[in-house]
């Protein structure tokens, strides 16, 4: 296949979704997450190098990541890594590219929660970005912090300082020896993605128990409260009011955790109480075309502050 591909990358801790274009089709794939303590750029290489093989032609690369810091925000080092066919890339927080899969070129919120959890807040002339600080500190309401939640309330059942069978048995039921479940957390080289799992099962279990439906339901405030912060930060909310458009800004979201109905309801009804005049709206596409979408940013759009390009 020759001609100009555009390929694009939307690289997570829990997977990484490819789009190849060429002619108006399209072609979709996945590879496994991102290891943060690993090379960033030499793991994406080779999902790049991967994704062309067999395809002939200049090659325009967008990349939207997690983990993306100042020091390794350098387009031009993945670049040096990769085939000559590759003539022009384009680097991003996954906080932009999930902004522009969810709400595309316009202005508005974006929460975008997964194994960890971020808000990207975009005005006439700012953006801001609420949360994101790992699972240390910060993440709050992300998949991680379900499932820590989650945990640790069955060890509090466990103990008897809490009453949940369903979360005490979320313990009994994948720990063999419970008091020893810290340890095999703590020493589990991929723990952070082994908590984020444990989400869907607190999830699940929320409707039916009352704890759970606590931890899922505190998610979805604490996901609103950083939507509403950033909204704030941009000028798209002032002093609890909104522009005097009728129609007050757009709001969104992307990743499974938020196909929670009780969590999503939850953040709906909290950003809708604080904003009466807001737009709810599930997402327009999906993070990998918010990724495709780098390119096309406007000049004047103030995500271009945050989109790293390099050339050959």
């Amino acid at each position: 296949m020759t001609g100009h591909i555009t390929l694009a990358l939307d690289a997570g801790q829990t997977g990484i979704r490819t789009l190849l274009q060429h002619d108006g089709s399209r072609v979709n794939g996945g590879y496994p997450g991102l290891r943060t303590d690993a090379e960033l750029f030499a793991q994406l290489a080779t999902v790049i190098v991967d994704s062309l093989a067999g395809h002939v032609g200049s090659v325009s690369l967008s990349v939207g990541m997690t983990g993306l810091t100042a020091a390794n925000s350098k387009p031009a080092a993945l670049l040096a890594l990769l085939p000559d066919q590759v003539e022009r890339v384009f680097l991003a927080h996954d906080s932009v590219t999930g902004f522009l899969g969810s709400i595309g070129l316009g202005m508005g919120v974006m929460t975008a929660v997964g194994t960890g959890v971020v808000t990207l807040g975009v005005g006439v002339s700012s953006i801001a970005r609420v949360d994101g600080w790992g699972n240390l500190i910060g993440d709050a309401g992300s998949a991680y912090w379900i499932g820590r939640a989650g945990l640790e309330s069955g060890m509090r059942a466990y103990d008897g300082r809490l009453e949940s069978p369903a979360l005490l048995s979320l313990v009994t039921d994948n720990f063999s020896h419970p008091e020893e479940a810290y340890i095999d957390l703590q020493t589990s080289s991929d723990r952070v993605a082994r908590v984020a799992s444990f989400a869907r099962a607190v999830i699940e279990l929320a409707e039916h128990d009352d704890v759970a439906a606590d931890i899922v339901r505190t998610a979805g405030r604490e996901l609103a409260m950083s939507a509403l912060a950033a909204a704030r930060r941009v000028g798209l909310v002032e002093h609890g009011r909104t522009d005097t458009d009728e129609r007050g800004p757009r709001f969104s979201w992307t990743g499974n955790v938020m196909k929670s109905d009780l969590l999503r309801e939850t953040f709906i009804a909290e950003v809708s109480a604080a904003v009466p005049t807001a737009v709810l709206a599930p997402p327009v596409a999906e993070p990998v075309d918010g990724v495709a979408l780098l390119e096309h940013v406007p000049n004047d759009s103030p995500l271009q502050a945050a989109i790293h390009e390099a050339r050959r």
